[in-house]
């Protein structure tokens, strides 16, 4: 979608519930934010070498990428969780590259 910005921004739809893992089933035909093309589910371990993956839902609606400081393995570049959108210096990040 672009905004009226001229700034591209991914929108996502609600599932028939707002469920991490019914949403990720409704957006799965979406490609290019590094989401669906890394994990198989959107709850669970389920990103590439076993990175966490959990899909947003209204309650936070944000992604989370790269990890907490102290997740271990299940951090990583592939690594992206569920957030309320404020800021957290324990967090890294993933840029995500998307074509107009």
């Amino acid at each position: 979608v672009n905004s009226s910005s001229g700034n591209l921004k991914q929108v996502y739809s609600k599932g028939s519930s707002d469920d991490r893992e019914v949403n990720y089933q409704a957006n799965k035909g979406r490609y290019g934010d590094a989401v669906y093309e890394t994990s198989t589910k959107g709850n669970g371990t389920t990103s590439w070498y076993d990175d966490d993956s959990y899909f947003p839902s209204s309650s936070y609606p944000f992604f989370r990428r790269g990890g907490f400081w102290n997740d271990g393995l299940e951090a990583g570049v592939f690594y992206f969780i569920t957030g309320e959108g404020g800021n957290n210096a324990n967090y890294g990040f993933r840029p995500v590259l998307a074509i107009p």
